[in-house]
């Protein structure tokens, strides 16, 4: 590495203590090519990096940091894992030491405060915080998606049940029309007999009449009968 590469690394790393999450010193000893590239993926996944660094520039780089432990870490084939967020690298990076033991969890920092290699292995087992957004935004949701769900199952329901009645209603709809309708014709039938009963009603009075003049003509004969025999009574008299 050039003197202008190393000035250049000396202040981008300045950089990156002053705004990373946490970084996790580890010991990469007996790693393949391929193996430091797989890690280097996962980690950048996340949004980190893992980068192999030489110590003679990290004790520039630390030279004024306060902690005299973590200083104390950078003998050896060191590698340093770090990303934004506080979980993140050393999730992976402990996960993928188990799978490969060539890989050796150190320590670490977070901010100013030394992180000692329980304390990495302790906020591996923590969630990333793209897994507590996940469960926020799952939390924050879920009563929402029930309750749309809720009101979509009920209108269906209600729906069906309208559709099923409706088509129950219809025969009886059509019962009670038929049943108004056969109403409304013997209403109009017994209105059409009515005349012919008041025209009968009226027929009567004429037959009443007729035998009304049937007994004044009986009783003139009558009247005639007796002034004849009266005349038959008066002439015999004589």
């Amino acid at each position: 590495m050039k003197k202008d590469q190393k000035k250049k690394f000396v202040k981008d790393f300045k950089d990156i203590f002053n705004n990373v999450g946490i970084l996790v010193v580890t010991h990469y000893s007996g790693l393949k090519t391929t193996q430091t590239d797989e890690l280097r993926t996962k980690i950048k996944e996340v949004g980190g990096r893992f980068v192999i660094v030489k110590n003679s520039l990290m004790k520039i780089i630390l030279k004024e940091h306060k902690s005299k432990e973590f200083k104390e870490l950078f003998n050896g084939p060191v590698a340093l894992a770090y990303s934004e967020d506080e979980v993140s690298a050393a999730k992976i990076a402990v996960n993928f030491s188990k799978e490969n033991d060539k890989l050796l969890i150190l320590g670490g920092i977070m901010g100013d405060k030394f992180l000692e290699q329980k304390d990495v292995l302790e906020i591996a087992t923590l969630p990333s915080l793209d897994e507590i957004r996940a469960k926020l935004v799952s939390l924050i949701q879920t009563p929402a998606r029930n309750i749309a769900y809720a009101l979509k199952f009920s209108a269906n329901k209600l729906a069906r049940v309208f559709n099923e009645y409706s088509k129950l209603d219809i025969p009886e709809e059509k019962v009670e029309a038929e049943k108004k309708s056969e109403e409304k014709t013997e209403t109009e039938a017994k209105t059409e007999k009515k005349p012919e009963t008041e025209a009968k009603t009226e027929e009567k009075p004429e037959t009443e009449a007729k035998t009304e003049e049937k007994t004044e003509t009986e009783t003139k004969t009558e009247e005639k009968a007796e002034i004849k025999d009266e005349k038959k009574d008066e002439e015999k008299k004589d």
